[in-house]
């Protein structure tokens, strides 16, 4: 090949590339396809022999017939892969076979002529007899199961149905092991007993007259039934009976599990039925009240709108009140029911216990009555508890009233707070884990609840009061509040032994924070401007007016989109305002983490009615946050937007 320095910079490269590559190849070069290899390669080729400067066609001698071909196509210019080929190699003196994988390459001169090739192999001997060991013993596995398959007695023993022969007594004269795995009897000894006899009696009348179908010759239709296991139970089978032997043959199969995954469906449909009565109870209930209370608003808004196209002012302000007490009535039902399901949105805040009843204690007497005695047994240093304060008052003051009711006016109520530890789960169906908790007791004196009456308290619009004197929402209510705040809620009564109504609630890790007072009385504002976002055009247009009487200048948007792009050209503001629940698949969620990218310091207020996922405690804990329920009134609303505004 002459001198090093005389071979053109492609053959150097090429030889380069074979002796630095880990893996076995070989170059050949020119018109006698002068062979130079990597260590790799002669390894591969079985002898320590060095084969460098050897003609690439004598090399491979004893393989040219398979090989040739490549080697041709590779010298026109094209490459081409072999996969699992036989190559006929020599090893420790010896010329045996092995199976490679890989590929010719050709190299081109400056010319562009091919001046020669790359070999580069793989063996793969190894995984080629693997494959070929995995075939002969799936083949063997295909063989002898036909071979058993071909033999009934192989059949008989290894079928995982029960399989019997009957004499003309219907006794068992034999049976496979299916018959003792799955029944427990032994198939070695004879029956003493007839087979229908071990039938279950519902079942027997059916299978003697199949049995005895079979011992005449006749052909019988496949039936089930239940046969009693050695232990005394009763399994599920479906029989198959065959009357073309000697002795006739059954053969069962036991659909034990079918049976009972069916007995569960059924049972699951009849408490789907239940549930729906339920619901249909509900509808009726909701359906009653909500007309009710419609109806007050509807003939308030229209005595009004007729005595202002009178011209008339009298009683003016009584038709408006008593729409807002409709009203009030409408919204309460609403957060009643949300509290029943446990998808009321809550507000849950660090709190003493203690001084959230102390600071009630005022309007609990007042809901009592004076007749009524309120007494306070509260545990000296309660646990902090992490609550919705507004929702835990109002759930007291439904039982506070119910006492009132159930002591006819007259009477004691007594209110124990205390801590708990559980050392092992509470009982009923809604057990609380081990744990601290903090116990909340309301207790009366009254006349108590019956055993019927207790089982069915929680259900919605279920009431013992009078046509009239109650909606049957009061304690539901309060349970779904006890629950949806990771509580447990049960009450203890009998008739003319009082009522004691037992609220169980977590304990909360933290500290209490300290508390701040807030001026709440509304202020005429100097043109702070606010960004609100609701797609409710109509709500959103009432809260625009009413903040603009206080002095706001207010830009009002009905989506996500329409938000973002006024925030970033017609910025800045003071204050964003937005609902939850917004159309079009961005949330108000996403709105104020798109918002306070463009601005961190950003203070928002979040609004909503509903939403099946709540507010991430996180997103609420940042500075400049505040989340309202709706409904509100429109000067709760100015209130809490002046508290964030002077925050």
């Amino acid at each position: 090949m002459g001198a090093l320095t005389s071979w053109p910079p492609t053959l150097r490269i090429a030889v380069d590339m074979v002796l630095m590559s880990p893996f076995p190849c070989a170059l050949a070069w020119g018109s006698a396809l002068t062979v130079i290899h990597n260590d790799a390669y002669r390894v591969l080729l079985g002898g320590a022999a060095d084969h460098q400067g050897r003609a690439f066609d004598a090399l491979w001698e004893q393989s040219w017939e398979s090989m040739g071909a490549s080697v041709f196509k590779v010298l026109q210019g094209q490459g081409s892969l072999i996969e699992d080929a036989p190559l006929a190699v020599y090893r420790e003196g010896i010329t045996g076979k092995a199976w490679v994988s890989g590929c010719f390459s050709p190299i081109r001169d400056d010319g562009g002529a091919v001046a020669g090739f790359l070999h580069a192999l793989f063996e793969t001997t190894a995984s080629v007899g693997a494959c070929h060991e995995w075939r002969e013993l799936a083949q063997s596995f295909d063989a002898r199961l036909a071979q058993y398959l071909a033999d009934p007695e192989h059949t008989w023993q290894l079928s995982p149905d029960v399989m019997l022969m009957l004499d003309a007594d219907l006794r068992v004269r034999t049976a496979n092991p299916a018959w003792h795995r799955l029944l427990g009897w032994d198939e070695a000894a004879p029956m003493q007993m007839a087979l229908p006899d071990l039938f279950h009696p519902a079942d027997r009348t059916e299978a003697q007259l199949t049995l005895m179908a079979l011992v005449q010759g006749h052909a019988a239709p496949p039936f089930e039934g239940r046969v009693r296991h050695s232990d005394g139970h009763y399994c599920w089978f479906r029989w198959t009976g065959s009357a073309h032997q000697l002795l006739p043959t059954l053969v069962g199969r036991n659909i034990t599990a079918d049976r009972h995954e069916v007995q569960r469906l059924a049972e699951a449909a009849v408490r789907d039925s239940q549930r729906m009565e339920g619901v249909v109870k509900v509808a009726g209930g909701l359906a009653h009240e909500m007309n009710n209370v419609l109806s007050g608003v509807g003939s308030s808004l229209e005595l009004l709108e007729r005595r202002l196209a009178q011209g008339r002012m009298e009683r003016v302000d009584e038709y408006v009140r008593m729409a807002r007490e409709c009203a009030q009535r409408a919204i309460g039902l609403t957060q009643n029911l949300l509290a029943f399901a446990r998808s009321q949105p809550l507000a849950p805040n660090p709190l003493s216990i203690n001084r959230l009843l102390e600071e009630a204690e005022p309007i609990l007497r007042q809901t009592l009555g004076a007749e009524m005695t309120l007494n306070m047994q509260l545990d000296v240093a309660p646990w902090p508890l992490q609550v919705d304060p507004d929702t835990l008052r109002n759930a007291l003051l439904h039982l506070c009233s119910n006492a009132r009711d159930a002591c006819l006016g007259e009477g004691n109520l007594t209110i124990h707070t205390a801590n708990e530890r559980l050392e092992m789960p509470s009982e009923g169906p809604e057990a609380l884990p081990p744990g601290d908790y903090v116990t909340l007791q309301v207790e009366d004196d009254g006349h108590g609840m019956s055993r019927q009456d207790l089982a069915r308290v929680f259900e919605p619009f279920y009431t013992t009061k009078p046509l009239g004197q109650g909606a049957g929402l009061g304690l539901p209510m309060v349970h779904g509040f006890v629950q949806q705040s990771g509580g447990q809620m049960w009450i203890e009564s009998a008739i003319d032994q009082g009522t004691r109504v037992v609220m169980m609630f977590p304990r909360y890790q933290g500290k209490l924070p300290d508390s701040i007072a807030h001026d709440a009385t509304p202020r005429q504002m100097q043109s702070e401007r606010l960004l609100l976002v609701d797609d409710e055009s109509n709500l959103r247009g009432l809260m625009k007016e009413a903040l603009v009487d206080y002095g706001f200048e207010v830009c009002d948007v009905p989506d996500a989109n329409s938000a973002l792009g006024q925030f970033r050209h017609g910025g800045p503001f003071d204050l964003v305002i937005t609902d939850i629940g917004l159309p079009g698949g961005f949330s108000g969620r996403q709105v104020a983490r798109a918002l306070r990218m463009m601005k961190p310091e950003q203070k928002i207020l979040f609004i909503t009615g509903y939403t099946a996922e709540p507010v991430e405690q996180s997103l609420l804990d940042e500075p400049g946050t505040a989340l309202m329920f709706k409904p509100f009134s429109l000067q709760m609303l100015v209130e809490q937007i002046q508290r964030m505004l002077q925050a």
